[in-house]
């Protein structure tokens, strides 16, 4: 872009550090009302827009610089209306709340709520809230400047390109895209963030809008009265830091004590499969001492059948004892008188025998008398 401004003579020659650069939102904000075509630069590089097609960049949220603001939470946002048409509103953030998500979308929806009485809906004027961050948004996805637009999350298809929030984050000037330093946003990023004089000449050199915006920033630095406004606004970041410590602090021990819980979960969580475990062995111990004593049972069943079977079986025997010994007895006492008629037979016989030797001597007597007869 051609040069057409030059460095005030004092900032020519003026080094080293200054106190309140462009992340001071009093600092800012006075710079933009100051400095119309300052703004205009910033708004060019910012909506992608050739400054020569930026015909017209109103402030509708004025206030009068150097003067002290009502309270320390006062929003120094920039309100402005573009070519008589789209509102912008650029707000400067240095402390992260971790809510800026849905403040910058109530912001957005507030300035997109612009139709009056009776007005068509189609009648709206685009609303764009641009958020300049001195802090990341997304760790988990930085980015250094991201348009963000309602659209269908599959296809991408815009809803409407009257409601936008833009975010520059101010600390990932690395991950600027080529578009982003074709329009030299990553020179306005680093504007922001320089604190000393010469920092402030090397990136504003070449570009007008950087050195309108350079020369004004200066002007203000030396003003008691900004720069009053600015250490207040200081003072109330300061206090705001300390509580986004104490809540990065408090952040902390809560990952930590959630770490702990869920260690402890963890281990209560192996103690009670440990114990469902034991109750599961204990129950099958159980079971098994169950079944081993109805087995015992049934052995014990079976022993005492088995003892009655015997005991049955002893008195069977006995009583078959019994039977054998009156056999025995009969048999004895049949072989006595088994013995005493063979005695007797015997007796007999010998009678017998006797008796057959007298009648053979008859016999033979009485041969011999019929041998005498017949002589």
């Amino acid at each position: 872009m051609k040069n057409q401004t030059l460095f005030l003579p004092e900032l020519q020659n003026a080094s080293g550090p200054f106190d309140y650069p462009l992340t001071n939102d009093y600092m800012f904000r006075s710079l933009c009302q100051k400095n119309n075509k300052a703004l205009k630069g910033l708004l060019s590089a910012l909506l992608r827009i050739p400054p020569e097609q930026i015909h017209s960049v109103v402030i509708t949220n004025p206030i009068v610089v150097g003067e002290a603001c009502p309270d320390k939470e006062f929003r120094l946002d920039v309100r402005v209306e573009l070519n008589g048409n789209a509102i912008i509103n650029i707000e400067m953030q240095v402390a992260n709340l971790h809510d800026w998500p849905e403040r910058s979308i109530s912001y957005l929806c507030r300035l997109f709520d612009n139709l009056s009485h009776g007005d068509k809906y189609t009648a709206v004027r685009s609303a764009v809230h641009i958020s300049i961050l001195d802090f990341t948004l997304f760790s988990d996805d930085p980015s250094f400047y991201s348009c963000n637009k309602l659209m269908d999350e599959k296809n991408h298809h815009v809803y409407s390109g009257k409601f936008a929030l833009n975010v520059l984050d101010l600390n990932q000037t690395e991950l600027a895209t080529d578009e982003d330093r074709a329009w030299r946003l990553d020179y306005w990023a680093r504007l922001f963030k320089a604190t000393t004089w010469e920092e402030i000449k090397m990136v504003a050199t070449d570009n007008e809008y950087l050195q309108e915006a350079s020369n004004t920033l200066f002007d203000l630095n030396a003003d008691f009265n900004v720069r009053e406004r600015c250490r207040n606004r200081e003072e109330y970041y300061n206090v705001l830091r300390t509580f986004e410590d104490e809540i990065d602090s408090a952040k902390e021990e809560l990952a930590r004590s959630q770490n702990e819980l869920t260690q402890v979960n963890s281990q209560l969580a192996q103690s009670q499969n440990e114990l469902a475990q034991s109750q599961s062995e204990l129950a099958q111990s159980q079971n098994e001492l169950v079944q081993s004593r109805s087995e015992l049972a049934q052995s014990q069943n079976e022993l005492a059948q088995s003892q009655n079977e015997l005991a049955q079986s002893q008195s069977e025997l006995a009583q078959a004892s019994d039977k054998l010994t009156q056999v025995n007895s009969q048999l004895a006492q049949s072989q006595n008188e088994l013995v005493q008629s063979r005695n007797e037979l015997e007796q007999s016989k010998s009678k017998l025998t006797q008796k057959e030797l007298e009648i053979d001597k008859l016999r033979a007597e009485i041969a011999r008398l019929r041998s005498g007869q017949n002589a």
